[in-house]
């Protein structure tokens, strides 16, 4: 997650999901939207790259978006590989 472009994230502690930063995004435009915020970022994100995650809002805190690894390595690279290319613009 920290190598891709703009992501700020620690090191989860026991949990099955990263918490991380994505704020550095905000004000880009990405596939011909704008993102504002956590819930644009995430909506966007599931809409063109077909990359489900949940915005950091919900929780609070909407500098931020949740990405769930309680599944294989297969597919969490697969999904990192799309919100890379995502973030490529």
């Amino acid at each position: 997650m920290r190598q891709l472009p703009g992501i700020r994230c620690g090191v989860p502690e026991g949990a099955f999901y990263a918490f991380f930063d994505i704020s550095a995004h905000f004000g880009r435009t990405l596939n011909g939207r704008k993102i504002s915020n956590s819930t644009d970022f995430c909506t966007i994100a599931l809409e063109t790259a077909h990359v489900n995650i949940v915005p950091g809002a919900a929780f609070g805190a909407d500098g931020y978006a949740r990405l769930s690894y309680a599944t294989s390595r297969e597919v969490i690279n697969a999904g990192l590989e799309k919100l890379e290319r995502f973030l490529a613009g």
